[in-house]
């Protein structure tokens, strides 16, 4: 039941056609009996369900079946799930409740403060009297003072307490008459006094436009008699700047000049450099071809008279080998021994030439080593240089001096690995 009224708050129920929903036809139905038509008939002039606490409720607004009931009104409590429906008929409330089957007594249901009214009974009395009296008031013909005081009477108060009453009201009656007059001077002085500070408003008004104008005729003089000051003034700085733009003319060029005056030299020494540059790697790379070609001739003439005394003595002990072995073997002795003598000599001679051979080849290398380590030393150097290089001309000479270092390196690292083949 709470899943179903609670979005509905503030809605009106009709459109949802809450009245034929299941939850509350349901349990309607068998609790109002032959009165359910008259009820739902009267609840559907509700335009919202509204919300009191933790109850849930619908009032009729008007009454389409007077002669049936005037008032009615539906409650759903949240809290003990009672459903409770009120009709009022002739003035007089009749209440259809659910009775909940966990309590043993009959329980009354609670109702918002739109019915409360209905469920009082004192004050359903104090209605049917006030109703009476009216009713009787009007067939006889009373005064409202007198229908005041039936009224009274009919609701329990005391006839001396309704006259005091109506007394204290006369006499409240007659001070207002006789205070008019004086009441009705107070607001006349009251309006004149109104007259008079509307004069004063307008009076200030006045002073104040006055007091404007003068302060705007006074600014406009002020600035008029200013104006040819401010024109003297602008001229003053117009001349000035001028002036000062005819004096900056020479210091502008005084420096331009005096930059150009720096600059040649600049451009002379960076030229100067560049040359010097060139003309350092110009002679490095000769050093460095130099310095190569020192180291490889004596390898090469010597790789040279090696290979001819090696060739030669190999080409001789050939030669011996051979014409001993196309000798005939008919000779004697002593032409055999001289043969073998021969033969063992040729082969001590190539025996000593390949020694020989051997140990000019461990001193061309010992030779191509102190290259190699003299080279990695001028590369060191030249680095040494480069890195505490100041000036454009420096830094070209270190580096220039490195590469040849460099490349003289790699030439000797070259030669050193070829002789240190087999």
């Amino acid at each position: 039941m709470w899943a179903l009224l609670k979005p509905l708050v503030g809605l009106d129920p009709n459109e949802m056609n809450l009245l034929e929903q299941p939850l509350i036809k349901n349990r309607m139905q068998p609790l109002l009996g032959e009165h359910y038509d008259t009820a739902v008939t009267l609840l559907k002039t509700a335009d919202k369900l509204q919300q009191e606490g933790p109850l849930f409720y619908l009032v009729s607004n008007h009454t389409p079946i007077p002669q049936l009931a005037e008032k009615a009104g539906f409650v759903w409590n949240s809290e003990t799930n009672q459903m409770a429906v009120m009709l009022v008929s002739g003035g007089a409330p009749q209440i259809f409740a659910e009775q909940l089957n966990n309590q043993a007594a009959k329980v009354v249901p609670s109702w918002p403060a739109d019915l409360a009214d209905y469920a009082d009974p004192v004050k359903l009395k104090q209605k049917a009297l006030q109703k009476a009296s009216s009713e009787a008031s009007a067939q006889l013909g009373l005064s409202v003072q007198q229908q005041q005081l039936a009224g009274a009477v009919l609701g329990g108060a005391r006839v001396e307490d309704v006259a005091k009453a109506q007394l204290e009201q006369q006499k409240q009656q007659l001070i207002n008459t006789a205070t008019e007059p004086v009441a009705a001077k107070v607001n006349a002085v009251k309006q004149q006094v109104n007259v008079v500070k509307t004069q004063v408003k307008a009076a200030t008004d006045v002073q104040a436009a006055v007091k404007t104008s003068l302060e705007t005729n006074v600014k406009t003089q002020l600035q008029q008699a200013v104006q040819p000051a401010l024109e003297v003034e602008t001229q003053v700085k117009e001349q000035a700047q001028s002036q000062l733009e005819t004096l900056a003319e020479p210091v502008t060029t005084l420096k331009t000049e005096a930059k150009a005056a720096v600059n040649a030299p600049v451009q002379t020494a960076a030229q100067q450099g560049q040359q010097l540059k060139t003309q350092v790697q110009a002679q490095l790379k000769d050093e460095a071809q130099a310095q190569t070609k020192t180291l490889t001739e004596p390898v090469t003439d010597m790789n040279t008279q090696l290979n001819t005394a090696v060739d030669t003595n190999v080409k001789t002990a050939v030669q011996s080998v051979n014409s001993l072995e196309a000798a005939p073997a008919t000779g004697n002795a002593d032409d055999n021994d001289l043969a073998a003598e021969m033969a063992a000599e040729q082969a001590s001679l190539l025996q000593s030439t390949q020694q020989t051979a051997v140990a000019d080849k461990a001193a061309r290398l010992d030779a191509v080593n102190a290259a190699v380590a003299k080279a990695q030393a001028e590369v060191q150097t030249a680095a040494t240089l480069l890195s505490q290089a100041n000036s454009p001309a420096e830094v070209a000479a270190a580096k220039a001096k490195l590469d040849a270092a460099s490349k003289t390196l790699a030439q000797a690292k070259a030669l050193q690995q070829q002789l240190s083949q087999p």
